[in-house]
Protein backbone atom coordinates (compact mmCIF):
# COMPACT_ATOMS: atom_id res chain seq x y z
CA UNK A 1 0.00 0.00 0.00
CA UNK A 2 2.76 2.42 0.90
CA UNK A 3 4.44 1.69 -2.42
CA UNK A 4 1.27 2.33 -4.38
CA UNK A 5 0.70 5.61 -2.52
CA UNK A 6 4.26 6.71 -3.26
CA UNK A 7 3.78 5.96 -6.95
CA UNK A 8 0.56 7.96 -7.03
CA UNK A 9 2.33 10.91 -5.41
CA UNK A 10 5.14 10.56 -7.91
CA UNK A 11 2.68 10.50 -10.85
CA UNK A 12 0.90 13.55 -9.43
CA UNK A 13 4.16 15.46 -9.17
CA UNK A 14 5.05 14.49 -12.73
CA UNK A 15 1.66 15.73 -13.93
CA UNK A 16 2.08 19.04 -12.11
CA UNK A 17 5.51 19.52 -13.64
CA UNK A 18 4.07 18.83 -17.08
CA UNK A 19 1.25 21.31 -16.52
CA UNK A 20 3.69 23.93 -15.27
CA UNK A 21 5.82 23.38 -18.36
CA UNK A 22 2.82 23.80 -20.63
CA UNK A 23 1.84 26.99 -18.83
CA UNK A 24 5.34 28.37 -19.35
CA UNK A 25 5.12 27.54 -23.04
CA UNK A 26 1.74 29.27 -23.31
CA UNK A 27 3.05 32.33 -21.45
CA UNK A 28 6.11 32.47 -23.70
CA UNK A 29 3.95 32.13 -26.82
CA UNK A 30 1.62 34.82 -25.57
CA UNK A 31 4.56 37.09 -24.83
CA UNK A 32 5.96 36.53 -28.33
CA UNK A 33 2.56 37.27 -29.83
CA UNK A 34 2.31 40.45 -27.81
CA UNK A 35 5.76 41.51 -29.02
CA UNK A 36 4.73 40.84 -32.61
CA UNK A 37 1.55 42.85 -32.14
CA UNK A 38 3.49 45.71 -30.55
CA UNK A 39 5.94 45.66 -33.46
CA UNK A 40 3.22 45.59 -36.11
CA UNK A 41 0.74 47.98 -34.53
CA UNK A 42 3.03 50.40 -32.73
CA UNK A 43 6.65 50.20 -33.82
CA UNK A 44 5.91 49.71 -37.52
CA UNK A 45 3.41 52.58 -37.39
CA UNK A 46 6.03 54.80 -35.77
CA UNK A 47 8.53 53.86 -38.47
CA UNK A 48 6.00 54.71 -41.21
CA UNK A 49 5.24 58.06 -39.60
CA UNK A 50 8.95 58.76 -39.21
CA UNK A 51 9.54 58.01 -42.90
CA UNK A 52 6.63 60.27 -43.87
CA UNK A 53 8.02 63.08 -41.70
CA UNK A 54 11.46 62.60 -43.22
CA UNK A 55 10.01 62.76 -46.75
CA UNK A 56 8.04 65.89 -45.85
CA UNK A 57 11.16 67.47 -44.37
CA UNK A 58 13.11 66.79 -47.56
CA UNK A 59 10.34 68.36 -49.64
CA UNK A 60 10.15 71.36 -47.33
CA UNK A 61 13.92 71.72 -47.45
CA UNK A 62 13.84 71.63 -51.24
CA UNK A 63 11.04 74.22 -51.29
CA UNK A 64 12.96 76.44 -48.89
CA UNK A 65 16.00 76.27 -51.17
CA UNK A 66 13.86 77.20 -54.18
CA UNK A 67 12.30 80.13 -52.35
CA UNK A 68 15.74 81.25 -51.26
CA UNK A 69 16.82 81.36 -54.91
CA UNK A 70 13.73 83.44 -55.73
CA UNK A 71 14.43 85.74 -52.82
CA UNK A 72 18.09 86.17 -53.72
CA UNK A 73 17.16 87.01 -57.32
CA UNK A 74 14.00 89.01 -56.61
CA UNK A 75 15.39 92.25 -58.08
CA UNK A 76 16.25 90.53 -61.35
CA UNK A 77 12.83 88.86 -61.50
CA UNK A 78 11.07 92.18 -60.90
CA UNK A 79 13.01 93.84 -63.73
CA UNK A 80 12.29 90.91 -66.04
CA UNK A 81 8.58 91.08 -65.12
CA UNK A 82 8.42 94.78 -65.93
CA UNK A 83 10.18 94.15 -69.25
CA UNK A 84 7.76 91.33 -70.07
CA UNK A 85 4.75 93.52 -69.31
CA UNK A 86 6.11 96.25 -71.57
CA UNK A 87 6.59 93.73 -74.37
CA UNK A 88 3.04 92.42 -73.87
CA UNK A 89 1.67 95.97 -73.96
CA UNK A 90 3.62 96.65 -77.14
CA UNK A 91 2.37 93.45 -78.74
CA UNK A 92 -1.30 94.02 -77.90
CA UNK A 93 -1.31 97.76 -78.63
CA UNK A 94 -1.50 97.23 -82.40
CA UNK A 95 -4.65 95.08 -82.17
CA UNK A 96 -8.11 96.70 -81.97
CA UNK A 97 -10.66 95.51 -79.44
CA UNK A 98 -12.85 94.03 -82.19
CA UNK A 99 -13.39 93.87 -85.96
CA UNK A 100 -16.94 94.18 -87.30
CA UNK A 101 -18.88 94.51 -90.53
CA UNK A 102 -18.60 98.29 -90.47
CA UNK A 103 -14.80 98.02 -90.45
CA UNK A 104 -14.97 95.83 -93.54
CA UNK A 105 -17.24 98.34 -95.31
CA UNK A 106 -15.16 101.34 -94.26
CA UNK A 107 -12.03 99.73 -95.69
CA UNK A 108 -13.88 99.35 -99.00
CA UNK A 109 -14.59 103.09 -98.91
CA UNK A 110 -10.94 103.83 -98.33
CA UNK A 111 -9.78 101.44 -101.05
CA UNK A 112 -12.18 102.97 -103.57
CA UNK A 113 -11.06 106.55 -102.98
CA UNK A 114 -8.76 108.02 -105.60
CA UNK A 115 -8.99 105.20 -108.17
CA UNK A 116 -11.32 103.65 -110.72
CA UNK A 117 -12.15 100.56 -108.67
CA UNK A 118 -15.72 99.29 -108.56
CA UNK A 119 -16.84 96.78 -105.93
CA UNK A 120 -19.31 94.14 -107.06
CA UNK A 121 -19.74 92.25 -103.77
CA UNK A 122 -18.31 92.44 -100.25
CA UNK A 123 -18.55 89.38 -97.99
CA UNK A 124 -17.66 89.27 -94.28
CA UNK A 125 -17.61 86.26 -91.95
CA UNK A 126 -16.66 85.99 -88.29
CA UNK A 127 -14.05 83.31 -87.61
CA UNK A 128 -13.22 81.31 -84.49
CA UNK A 129 -10.80 82.33 -81.77
CA UNK A 130 -7.22 81.83 -82.99
CA UNK A 131 -5.68 81.61 -79.53
CA UNK A 132 -7.05 81.92 -76.01
CA UNK A 133 -5.11 82.82 -72.87
CA UNK A 134 -7.27 81.43 -70.06
CA UNK A 135 -8.37 83.53 -67.12
CA UNK A 136 -6.40 81.21 -64.80
CA UNK A 137 -3.17 81.88 -66.72
CA UNK A 138 -3.81 85.62 -66.70
CA UNK A 139 -4.55 85.56 -62.97
CA UNK A 140 -1.33 83.63 -62.31
CA UNK A 141 0.62 86.47 -63.90
CA UNK A 142 -0.75 88.80 -61.19
CA UNK A 143 -0.97 91.70 -63.63
CA UNK A 144 -2.86 94.79 -62.55
CA UNK A 145 -3.72 95.66 -66.16
CA UNK A 146 -4.88 92.28 -67.49
CA UNK A 147 -7.44 90.51 -65.32
CA UNK A 148 -9.58 88.42 -67.70
CA UNK A 149 -9.26 85.90 -70.48
CA UNK A 150 -7.48 87.22 -73.60
CA UNK A 151 -8.69 86.00 -76.99
CA UNK A 152 -7.11 86.52 -80.40
CA UNK A 153 -9.90 86.58 -83.00
CA UNK A 154 -10.17 86.89 -86.76
CA UNK A 155 -12.77 88.06 -89.28
CA UNK A 156 -12.64 87.14 -92.97
CA UNK A 157 -13.56 89.59 -95.73
CA UNK A 158 -13.69 89.12 -99.50
CA UNK A 159 -13.83 92.09 -101.90
CA UNK A 160 -14.93 91.25 -105.45
CA UNK A 161 -14.18 94.17 -107.77
CA UNK A 162 -13.11 95.49 -111.12
CA UNK A 163 -10.17 97.88 -111.22
CA UNK A 164 -7.26 99.00 -113.35
CA UNK A 165 -3.73 97.91 -112.51
CA UNK A 166 -2.77 101.29 -110.98
CA UNK A 167 -6.05 101.23 -109.07
CA UNK A 168 -5.27 97.75 -107.72
CA UNK A 169 -1.90 98.94 -106.44
CA UNK A 170 -3.67 101.87 -104.81
CA UNK A 171 -6.12 99.51 -103.09
CA UNK A 172 -3.31 97.36 -101.71
CA UNK A 173 -1.56 100.46 -100.39
CA UNK A 174 -4.79 101.52 -98.63
CA UNK A 175 -4.88 98.11 -96.93
CA UNK A 176 -1.36 98.60 -95.61
CA UNK A 177 -2.20 102.15 -94.48
CA UNK A 178 -5.31 101.02 -92.55
CA UNK A 179 -5.42 101.46 -88.78
CA UNK A 180 -6.85 97.95 -88.44
CA UNK A 181 -4.66 94.88 -88.07
CA UNK A 182 -5.17 93.22 -91.48
CA UNK A 183 -3.54 90.30 -93.24
CA UNK A 184 -3.77 89.66 -96.98
CA UNK A 185 -4.70 86.04 -97.63
CA UNK A 186 -5.16 86.05 -101.36
CA UNK A 187 -5.24 88.38 -104.39
CA UNK A 188 -6.57 86.88 -107.62
CA UNK A 189 -7.37 88.92 -110.74
CA UNK A 190 -7.81 88.18 -114.44
CA UNK A 191 -6.98 90.42 -117.35
CA UNK A 192 -9.85 92.16 -119.13
CA UNK A 193 -10.60 92.39 -122.84
CA UNK A 194 -10.95 95.19 -125.38
CA UNK A 195 -14.47 96.04 -124.24
CA UNK A 196 -13.57 96.06 -120.54
CA UNK A 197 -9.83 96.53 -120.02
CA UNK A 198 -10.13 96.50 -116.21
CA UNK A 199 -8.85 93.65 -114.06
CA UNK A 200 -11.55 91.45 -112.54
CA UNK A 201 -11.05 89.45 -109.35
CA UNK A 202 -11.13 89.45 -105.58
CA UNK A 203 -9.03 90.34 -102.54
CA UNK A 204 -9.27 88.08 -99.46
CA UNK A 205 -8.37 89.72 -96.15
CA UNK A 206 -8.29 88.77 -92.47
CA UNK A 207 -9.09 91.36 -89.80
CA UNK A 208 -7.37 90.53 -86.50
CA UNK A 209 -8.47 91.72 -83.07
CA UNK A 210 -7.90 90.91 -79.38
CA UNK A 211 -10.47 90.97 -76.58
CA UNK A 212 -9.77 91.10 -72.86
CA UNK A 213 -7.12 93.83 -73.00
CA UNK A 214 -9.29 96.55 -71.49
CA UNK A 215 -9.74 98.35 -74.81
CA UNK A 216 -13.17 99.39 -76.06
CA UNK A 217 -14.33 98.98 -79.64
CA UNK A 218 -14.32 102.22 -81.65
CA UNK A 219 -16.66 102.16 -84.64
CA UNK A 220 -15.46 103.88 -87.84
CA UNK A 221 -16.98 107.24 -88.66
CA UNK A 222 -19.23 106.40 -91.62
CA UNK A 223 -20.95 109.39 -93.24
CA UNK A 224 -24.76 109.05 -93.08
CA UNK A 225 -26.56 108.94 -96.42
CA UNK A 226 -30.07 109.60 -97.72
CA UNK A 227 -32.22 106.78 -99.05
CA UNK A 228 -31.98 106.51 -102.81
CA UNK A 229 -28.54 108.09 -103.14
CA UNK A 230 -26.13 106.70 -105.73
CA UNK A 231 -23.21 106.91 -103.30
CA UNK A 232 -23.97 105.17 -99.99
CA UNK A 233 -20.45 105.87 -98.70
CA UNK A 234 -20.76 109.65 -98.78
CA UNK A 235 -18.77 112.14 -100.78
CA UNK A 236 -15.49 110.83 -102.16
CA UNK A 237 -12.77 113.47 -102.10
CA UNK A 238 -10.88 113.72 -105.39
CA UNK A 239 -7.12 114.18 -104.94
CA UNK A 240 -5.83 117.65 -105.81
CA UNK A 241 -3.63 116.31 -108.58
CA UNK A 242 -6.59 114.73 -110.34
CA UNK A 243 -8.67 117.85 -109.81
CA UNK A 244 -5.91 120.01 -111.34
CA UNK A 245 -5.71 117.71 -114.35
CA UNK A 246 -9.46 117.90 -114.82
CA UNK A 247 -9.40 121.70 -114.56
CA UNK A 248 -6.53 121.85 -117.03
CA UNK A 249 -8.50 119.78 -119.51
CA UNK A 250 -11.50 122.07 -119.06
CA UNK A 251 -9.38 125.18 -119.62
CA UNK A 252 -7.92 123.72 -122.82
CA UNK A 253 -11.38 122.93 -124.05
CA UNK A 254 -12.47 126.49 -123.38
CA UNK A 255 -9.43 127.92 -125.14
CA UNK A 256 -10.02 125.78 -128.22
CA UNK A 257 -13.60 126.95 -128.65
CA UNK A 258 -13.67 129.12 -131.80
CA UNK A 259 -14.68 132.71 -131.41
CA UNK A 260 -18.14 133.65 -132.57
Amino acid sequence: MAIQKAEKVKDANKGNKSNNKNILIYVAALGALLMILVYVLVYQKLITEAEAIETSNRQLSQRVNELKVYYDNRETYLRDTETAELLIDELLAVYPADARDEDVIMLAVQMQQGNDGEFLTINAERGDAIHVVSAETVAAAASEKYTQSIQFQDMYATYVNEVSYPGLKSMIQKIYDSNNRIGIQNIAFTKGDAENPKLSGHIDLVFYSVTGTGKEYVAPDIVPYLAGTDNIFGEIVIPEESADNNNAGTDDAVENVPAQ
